[in-house]
């Protein structure tokens, strides 16, 4: 990332924080609950995040290096329609750069540089008793390089859950994500866990916004009121359309990895938080596919440390 295009990150994180700040400062307060465990209740809710992230430069395998710099933006709103249902709607967008440096084996050459991502979803959840929930969560995405056609980069699929309080401290729930990725199909079994172990430590989902995705465990403490402590861990899959001047042109990148967190959270007032991540991406794995979804090259990397900053809003 050359220098400008650093400023223009920075400055798109620090006025989306800002964004947050004043809009959570200004507005009425409401019920914020993460969609796919709680059903949304009260007026209409709003949320919005923002998650810059850093991954240090970490050796490939067959030669060479990587780092990643990513920007995450994420809008969401809640509608209880009544008692029992409820619907939600989801904007996505983020930014990501892929740093390659040194002799790069993948590929021959750096594979891609830039990568957008789009995403745009609608939440529905249904209570069939006030223990046993449905959750119906379709969603539409677009993610590629700057240079690749949008027509190109559309991913689609869905998930599907259901949910039951077994007390009023545990929540266990199962289903099935189904998602055709740029020709590639994924099927894969889905686990909701929400239990309050204690007053003060929980073992849940990580559904919060920031560099770890919804597909794993965190086990979070709270020691004093407005700071958590947390760890865990959570996988992670990202496949893009290469643009058509690259090394293959209109091909498909993917990057796959398993990050392991620690988080410190501060909650100043209800409806806003900041979360501080630090860990290490294990797994990392790279992918070069032809147009026709055919593998050309792929590679490995070292265990990467990251840091990353989410500042989160609801209203």
């Amino acid at each position: 990332m050359n220098v400008p295009q650093m400023k223009q990150l920075f400055s798109a994180s620090l006025l989306s924080c800002c964004l947050i700040a004043g809009l959570v400062l200004s507005a009425a307060p409401a019920q914020a609950e993460p969609v796919g465990i709680t059903q949304p209740s009260g007026p209409p809710l709003l949320s919005l995040s923002a998650a810059p992230y850093y991954q240090l430069p970490s050796s490939l395998n067959h030669g060479g290096k990587v780092a990643v710099t990513n920007l995450s933006l994420d809008l969401n709103s809640n509608i209880a329609i009544s008692r029992a249902l409820g619907v939600g709607f989801h904007l996505g967008y983020d930014y990501t750069d892929y740093r390659f440096s040194g002799p790069v084996a993948l590929a021959g050459l750096k594979p891609w540089g830039d990568i957008n991502r789009l995403e745009m979803g609608v939440n529905v959840s249904y209570d069939f008793t006030p223990e046993l929930s449905l959750y119906i969560i379709p969603s539409l995405q677009f993610t590629r390089e700057s240079d690749a056609s949008w027509g190109k980069a559309i991913a689609y699929g869905g998930v599907v859950t259901v949910a039951y309080d077994f007390t009023p401290g545990l929540t266990l729930g199962t289903g099935v994500a189904a998602f055709n990725d740029l020709d590639k199909v994924s099927v894969l079994p889905v686990i909701v866990v929400k239990w309050q172990i204690t007053d003060k430590l929980l073992l849940t989902n990580p559904l919060r916004p920031g560099p770890t995705g919804p597909a794993g465990l965190e086990l979070s403490y709270t020691p004093v009121k407005h700071w958590d402590l947390a760890a865990g861990t959570t996988y992670r899959s990202n496949r893009f359309r290469l643009g058509s001047s690259g090394t293959v042109k209109e091909g498909i990148g993917e990057s796959d990895v398993l990050p392991a967190f620690g988080r410190l959270t501060w909650k100043p007032a209800k409806y806003f938080s900041t979360d501080l991540y630090a860990g290490v991406m294990f797994g990392g794995s790279l992918f070069v596919n032809d147009r026709n979804n055919t593998r050309i090259s792929s590679d490995h990397y070292n265990p990467a440390p990251f840091g990353a900053l989410a500042v989160s809003g609801h209203f």
